[in-house]
C-alpha cells in the first residue's frame, strides 16, 4: 500500500494553494470553535445551579455555534471545490492519455473497463477527498485539542479514556488491509461488469439477431453476483469495524459517567465539569469512529489511483517528447506546401505479426503506383487489412520499412501523416449525431458552406441531404442507424473529400450495395480517387480489372504483382480467385 503514487497523482492536479489553506483553515477552524462549546456549557451550567446565569454567557455560546455552522459550510464548500477541481483534472489527463492511446491498448482491454477508470474510479478519489480529508484532520484536531483540555480539567479520568486508543488501532490496522484487497477486486469486478454492458449495447443488434439474450442474462448474473460477493466482503469488514469501535467508545464512555460521578459525589470536579468531560469525550469518540470510515475510504481510493496509474503509464502512439517536438512542425505544415506530384507509398521487406508465434506479414514488399490504384487480393486472412493497419500507423511493423517519398513513416509527425490519409470502409462508421458533424468530424477548421456543398454532391448525396427537413442537422443515429448502406457509404466518401487526403484506403466501399447504390458509390468513388494515391483491398474483379498494379497475398507474403492481364496469364492463384469468384466477374451478383 504505497501511498506515494497515489499522493504524486492527486497533487498534479491541486488547486491553488491557498484556496486549499483557506479550505484547511476553515475546517480547523470550525473544530477549534467545537472545542470552547463544552467550556462554554460548563459555565452555563455553573451558573444555572447557582441561581447566577449571565445573558453574556448565553450570548457567547450562541454566537459561538452561529460562527461554527458558517465556518463548516463554507469549509465544506471550499473542500468540494477542491475535490472537483482535483478529479476533473485527473479525469482530463486520463481521457487525453486514452485517447493517445495505441490501437493494440483497445485490442487488449474492452472498452467499459477503460470507461470504468476515466468514471468510478475518479469518483471513489473524489468521494474520498471531498468526504474524508476535511474530516480526518479536523478529526485529529478535535481528538489533540479533547486530550488536551481533559488533561487540564481532569488527568485521570483522562488517562481512563486513553486506554481505548490501542485497542482501536489493533483493530483498525489489519482490518484495513483487507479492505485494500477487496475494494480493489471489487472495482475490478465493476470494471469488467461494465465492459460486458457497453460490448451488448454496442452490438445489441447482434444480441437480438443471434438469440443470444440468455447467453448474456447469464453472464450478467454472474457478473451481478460476484458484485454482491465482493459488497458483502466489504460490509463483512464494516461491521466488524464500527461496532466494535462504537462498543469500545460507549464502554469508555459509561466507565467515564461512572467514575465522574463518583468525583462529583467527592466533591473532586463541578457537575458543570463532568457535563464538559462528556462533552468532549463525545467530540473525541466521533472523530474515532469517523477514522474508521477514513482508512477504508482511504483503501478504496488508494485502489483507484493504482489502477488510473497503470493507465496512464500505457505508451502513448506518440511519446510526449516527439509530440511536443513536432508540435511546431505541424503548425507550419499544410497541404499547399506539400509536393505537387502524387506521395509514393513504399513497402520494404515488411513483416509483422501480433506475436512472434504467428506472422501475419512476411517481407511484403510493393509500392502504391502514385496517382494511380493499386488493388490487394488474397483469400480471407492473406493480411490485406493488416497492411492498411501498419499504413494507418495502427500497428509498427515488426521488420522492414514502410516510406513515403522516400522517408520512413515511422519518422513523421504521427498527426500529420494521418491527415494525410482517408481510409473509406465497408462498415463506413459513423458517430451519434448530426450529418454535419459526421461531415466535418476530425476537421480543426470551419471546412465552409461551398466545400460542404462540393463534398455533398461529389458524393452523390446533395439531393437527399436537400429533400430532408433538417438538411445538415438530420440526426443520424448511434453509428448511422438511420441511414441505408449506401447512404452511409457516400457520407463517407464525402468525409473523405473535406479532408483532401493524399493518399486513398479503400475496403471496397461497394461490395455489399443494391445496384443503384453501387452505382452512385462506384461515381462517388471515381470523383475521389482522381489525382490520389489510392491502395484497394479489391473484392471483384470489376475493381480489380481496372487497377494500375495487383498485388497478389498468398499466406501473409507477396506471390505476384502485375496487370490483371499479366497475372491472369502468369499467376494460379490469382486466376484460381478470378474464376472461383473469390473475385466476382462484372455484372455477377
Amino acid at each position: 500500500m504505497n501511498v506515494k503514487p497515489f499522493l504524486a497523482l492527486v497533487g498534479r492536479h491541486r488547486p491553488s494553494g491557498w484556496i486549499i489553506a483557506v479550505a484547511i483553515v476553515l475546517g480547523l477552524g470550525e473544530t477549534a470553535l467545537s472545542l470552547v462549546i463544552p467550556l462554554l456549557t460548563r459555565d452555563v451550567v455553573e451558573e444555572a445551579s447557582a441561581l447566577a446565569l449571565q445573558s453574556t454567557t448565553i450570548l457567547t455560546l450562541g454566537a459561538v455555534f452561529a460562527i461554527q455552522t458558517a465556518m463548516s459550510g463554507f469549509s465544506s464548500y471550499s473542500m468540494y471545490y477542491v475535490g472537483q477541481y482535483m478529479v476533473s483534472g485527473l479525469r482530463r489527463e486520463v481521457w487525453e492519455r486514452v485517447l493517445r492511446l495505441p490501437v493494440a491498448f483497445f485490442d487488449r482491454n474492452m472498452s467499459g473497463e477503460t470507461m470504468s477508470r476515466v468514471t468510478n474510479d475518479t469518483n471513489v478519489i473524489k468521494d474520498f477527498i471531498v468526504g474524508h480529508v476535511i474530516s480526518f484532520l479536523g478529526g485529529i484536531v478535535s481528538i489533540l485539542g479533547g486530550v488536551g483540555i481533559l488533561l487540564y480539567l481532569d488527568w485521570r479520568m483522562t488517562l481512563l479514556m486513553l486506554v481505548a486508543v490501542p485497542v482501536s488501532l489493533l483493530i483498525l490496522w489489519p482490518l484495513g488491509s483487507k479492505m485494500f484487497v477487496v475494494s480493489k477486486a471489487m472495482q475490478d469486478e465493476t470494471a469488467m461488469f461494465q465492459g460486458d454492458l457497453g460490448r451488448v449495447l454496442t452490438e445489441i443488434r447482434l444480441v437480438k439477431s443471434s438469440l443470444a439474450e440468455p447467453a448474456e442474462l447469464r453472464q450478467g448474473r454472474n457478473r451481478i453476483a460476484s458484485l454482491f460477493r465482493f459488497g458483502m466482503k466489504e460490509a463483512k469488514i464494516m461491521s466488524v469495524v464500527t461496532p466494535l469501535m462504537m462498543t469500545i467508545m460507549l464502554l469508555v464512555l459509561v466507565l467515564l459517567i461512572g467514575y465522574g460521578g463518583v468525583r462529583v459525589a467527592q466533591g473532586s470536579i463541578s457537575t458543570g465539569e463532568l457535563v464538559a468531560i462528556i462533552l468532549y469525550m463525545f467530540q473525541i469518540v466521533m472523530p474515532f469512529t469517523q477514522m474508521a470510515s477514513f482508512f477504508t475510504q482511504f483503501q478504496k481510493a488508494l485502489g483507484a489511483s493504482q489502477r488510473i496509474i497503470e493507465l496512464l503509464e500505457e505508451k502513448t502512439e506518440e511519446p510526449d517528447e516527439a509530440r511536443a517536438k513536432n508540435a511546431p512542425m505541424l503548425e507550419a505544415s499544410s497541404r499547399a506546401e506539400r509536393a505537387s506530384a502524387p506521395g509514393r507509398l513504399v513497402f520494404d521487406r515488411v513483416g509483422f505479426g501480433y506475436s512472434s508465434e504467428r506472422p501475419i506479414l512476411r517481407d511484403v514488399s510493393f509500392e502504391a503506383v502514385p496517382g494511380g490504384m493499386t488493388a490487394l487480393v488474397g483469400a480471407s486472412g492473406a493480411g490485406k487489412t493488416t497492411i492498411f493497419s501498419l499504413v494507418e500507423r495502427f500497428y509498427a511493423p515488426t521488420g522492414g520499412t514502410i516510406t513515403c517519398d522516400g522517408a520512413d513513416i515511422a519518422g513523421l509527425p504521427l498527426a500529420d501523416w494521418r491527415d494525410r490519409l482517408a481510409y473509406v470502409s465497408q462498415e463506413s462508421p459513423m458517430m451519434a449525431g448530426t450529418i454535419h458533424h459526421n461531415l466535418t468530424y476530425g476537421l480543426e477548421a470551419d471546412a465552409g458552406t461551398e466545400r460542404i456543398r462540393e463534398a455533398l454532391e461529389g458524393a452523390n448525396l446533395a439531393e437527399l441531404v436537400a429533400s430532408l427537413p433538417e438538411g445538415l442537422e438530420t440526426e443520424i443515429g448511434e453509428r448511422g442507424v438511420k441511414l441505408s448502406g449506401g447512404q452511409r457509404q457516400r457520407l463517407a466518401i464525402a468525409r473523405a473529400m473535406l479532408r483532401d487526403p493524399e493518399f486513398l484506403l479503400l475496403d471496397e466501399a461497394t461490395a455489399h450495395l443494391d445496384s443503384e447504390s453501387e452505382r452512385l458509390v462506384q461515381e462517388a468513388l471515381l470523383k475521389l480517387m482522381r489525382g490520389r494515391t489510392t491502395l484497394v483491398i479489391a473484392h471483384r474483379l470489376s475493381t480489380v480489372s481496372g487497377a494500375d498494379r495487383i498485388v497478389v497475398l498468398d499466406g501473409g507474403e507477396v506471390t505476384g504483382q502485375g496487370t490483371h492481364a499479366e497475372l491472369m496469364a502468369s499467376h494460379e492463384l490469382y486466376a484460381k480467385l478470378a474464376k472461383g469468384q473469390l473475385l466476382e466477374p462484372e455484372g455477377v451478383r
